[in-house]
């Protein structure tokens, strides 16, 4: 099974020495993607795609010590591009953004998420209440196996009840 998970680094981070997957990197309020990641893996392969202010785009798996500046690696089209092309062949999708970077990535690009979405993909979407409004779920529901959402209230990217719920469903399916 293909998992893509697309979310944001923290500002809390490890020594890039003492680290070998930028996974490892991220601190704080970063650890509840990496858990999930960790639980849903044994369902499949899972790949965490990073949005990070001092890195720019990038992915669980890079080398810390080969991490450039955000001018130098990977943009934030890429990005776009990337949950995209994800929407279309992952049978696992999870977005956990911040408002802003959600209304910049996913809203603006919604309509062709939708129309891409695998029929059969399980989709999890954590964002603020005011981000989640600006998209409609309902569409995603009715092509799709199955959508949750989590409506995010401070820094945590998702509670522990949706995580559960999806690491449920993602096991139901393996």
């Amino acid at each position: 099974m293909k998992i893509e998970i697309f979310t944001e680094g923290s500002r809390t981070t490890a020594d890039t020495e003492s680290v070998d997957q930028m996974k490892d990197y991220f601190k704080g309020s970063f650890l509840p993607v990496k858990d999930l990641a960790n639980e849903i893996s044994q369902a499949g392969d899972v790949t965490i795609h990073i949005l990070s202010n001092e890195h720019g785009y990038i992915l669980d798996s890079d080398d810390p010590s080969e991490v450039k500046s955000p001018e130098d690696s990977r943009s934030k089209a890429e990005f776009k591009q990337s949950l995209i092309e994800s929407s279309a062949t992952a049978e696992i999708i999870v977005i956990l953004l911040t408002t802003p970077t959600f209304k910049e990535t996913v809203v603006s690009q919604w309509g062709d998420l939708v129309s891409n979405a695998f029929q059969d993909s399980i989709w999890c979407i954590g964002a603020s209440n005011g981000a989640l409004s600006s998209v409609d779920t309902d569409n995603l529901e009715s092509r799709v196996h199955s959508v949750l959402t989590y409506q995010r209230v401070g820094v945590a990217p998702i509670d522990t009840e949706t995580k559960q719920k999806l690491v449920d469903v993602v096991m139901a399916e393996e």
